[in-house]
């Protein structure tokens, strides 16, 4: 489990944003990186988290209607529900395994929504979650939720919170792989998402200006291997005392979400809100008595 984001990533970030800015010292540093032990193993998991996201994929176009789930797990019940965006390209398919474990500890709704990249940009995909998350709050008869959103889903996550009044629905944001303040990596995506993605676009910008304002409790998670977060400074959030980041080692973009020790820490700190109602250091499911 990794310490607070104030004790833990100041090195982090400074070594982050110590690193020079570009494509090609990127790829420079996640080469050096993959030569390693840690780097083999890590492009290894990537490489089958491929597989495993491609096997499952057609699994998130199967209808999942609005309803919580009976749980007979021995554990509590949370009545809060988690509401999930994925990232470019994929759908809900990718928090199939989070999922599973976060019923398994009592969640008892939980539920995704797919989206076209292709044909709408950040502002409007964020509307059309805020639409969904209406819909969950309506059924479930909850007043807040928390939200998990991998990679561009991150991006959308923080639009509904920041720009559409989120604020007010939403008590734990988790972030997984998210660029934060763009990548380069989306100049070769076509659609108005990639484009809102790219550095310096003004979805970004306004995202920069108004992030000190969030009251939301934010969970941040990233990776050391991640090839699609150009460059990897892009991927954390700026410090602040709402805020816990985490780098998660020797893995990539997709292989974050079957992650073992991810999951743990999804979970370990949604449960922490529920219990607690604030940010709170947890030690990961697994190792608890």
């Amino acid at each position: 489990m990794g310490n607070s984001v104030g004790d833990m990533t100041t090195k982090q970030q400074s070594a982050a944003h110590a690193e020079p800015i570009g494509v090609m010292p990127h790829f420079r540093r996640l080469l050096r990186s993959y030569a390693t032990s840690g780097g083999v193993r890590g492009l290894w998991h990537e490489v089958q988290s491929l597989g495993t996201h491609l096997a499952l994929y057609p699994l998130g176009f199967v209808g999942a209607p609005l309803r919580p789930r009976e749980l007979n797990n021995g554990h509590e019940v949370y009545e809060t529900p988690i509401v999930q965006v994925h990232g470019y390209f994929h759908n809900r398919s990718g928090f199939f395994f989070m999922s599973r474990e976060l019923r398994e500890q009592g969640f008892r709704w939980i539920h995704g929504m797919n989206y076209n990249p292709l044909r709408s940009g950040v502002p409007e995909l964020a509307e059309w979650f805020g639409k969904h998350i209406e819909d969950v709050m309506r059924i479930s008869g909850a007043k807040r939720v928390h939200v998990v959103g991998h990679s561009l889903g991150g991006v959308i996550a923080r639009w509904y919170i920041q720009e559409l009044g989120g604020e007010r629905h939403v008590d734990h944001c988790v972030t997984i792989g998210t660029p934060h303040h763009g990548t380069v990596a989306a100049y070769l995506g076509p659609g108005p998402a990639a484009r809102d993605m790219r550095p310096g676009s003004d979805v970004i910008q306004r995202l920069e200006r108004g992030f000190s304002k969030s009251k939301v409790k934010y969970v941040n998670l990233y990776s050391d291997l991640d090839f699609l977060i150009i460059p990897t400074s892009s991927a954390l959030l700026p410090e602040q005392r709402n805020v816990h980041q985490d780098l998660i080692g020797d893995l990539g973009h997709t292989s974050l979400l079957v992650s073992e020790e991810l999951i743990d820490q999804v979970s370990s700190h949604l449960i922490a809100a529920e219990l607690n109602g604030r940010l709170a250091e947890v030690r990961p499911l697994r190792q608890r008595a």
